[in-house]
């Protein structure tokens, strides 16, 4: 079995925590959806193996926490440019998933 590398990213969105929480399920089933369309195949950890946390810091802004347990694709071999390029993924995933939730608070 492969060590896995926990990833923890958060960023915090202008939006209250109910509105960031309905924008979460929206932004995630898109983003399914245009994988399954031929979207980029890009490395993810495997599903079920994180959680987000949305924190309200105050009413119009939620701090959202997304832990993962990344496990590298090939057997007793940890490469740290892939647990890096997972890293840069998240990050890169919560940047647009501030960009959507922000965008859609009218």
């Amino acid at each position: 079995m492969n060590a896995c590398e926990e990833i923890r990213q958060t960023i915090d969105v202008n939006v209250p925590v109910k509105v960031a929480n309905e924008e979460w399920t929206r932004f995630t089933l898109w983003n399914i959806y245009s994988r399954s369309l031929g979207g980029p195949d890009e490395s993810e950890a495997e599903r079920d193996s994180g959680f987000v946390n949305l924190e309200a810091i105050d009413d119009h802004t939620t701090r959202v926490t997304v832990d993962l347990n990344y496990c590298p694709h090939y057997e007793g071999i940890s490469d740290p440019d892939e647990i890096a390029q997972t890293q840069q993924h998240l990050r890169g995933t919560l940047a647009r998933y501030q960009a959507f939730v922000e965008s859609q608070k009218g």
